[in-house]
């Protein structure tokens, strides 16, 4: 299964001051039921800053890792993420390709924004981290 995100303008301002620039972005994809994982691998992106991209796996969680920095105002496109799976459901059976995370503690995707021009502290690193309350399905696969 491979999962090719839509370029992302990374943005200048948020709740009113100015971001400088994201760092340490995590989104995770879950394994699908009626699957095993075999491995992953990613490709491509630009505008990602100056560490090394890397795609793991740990249980039934994939996860891309983009250490940044990703400046403010940048048009980034993220790696194209190819996850092999071992069918193991019946003959008919979908796998779906979707996010992990179901809440802010087991969330889908995760950064650190470098917010400034905050009033008394000047600076500041604010961690995020996101969930789809509905999970959309990103594709379909089904086990022949």
């Amino acid at each position: 299964m491979k999962l090719t995100a839509d370029p992302v303008v990374v943005p200048t301002t948020g709740g009113g001051y100015n971001i400088s620039y994201l760092k340490s972005l995590t989104v995770k994809f879950a394994i699908p039921a009626g699957s095993t994982f075999v491995s992953a691998s990613q490709s491509g992106g630009s505008n990602l800053g100056s560490g090394a991209v890397t795609v793991s796996a740990s249980g039934s969680i994939v996860t891309l890792s983009v250490p940044g920095n990703l400046a403010g105002g940048t048009t980034a496109i993220l790696p194209d993420v190819t996850i092999n799976l071992q069918a193991t459901g019946a003959s008919g059976t979908a796998l779906n390709a979707q996010l992990f995370g179901s809440s802010y503690s087991s969330f889908s995707i995760g950064f650190t924004a470098r917010v400034t021009g905050i009033p008394l502290f000047g600076s500041t690193d604010a961690v995020t981290k996101c969930y789809a309350p509905v999970n959309p399905i990103l594709g379909t696969t089904v086990i022949s």
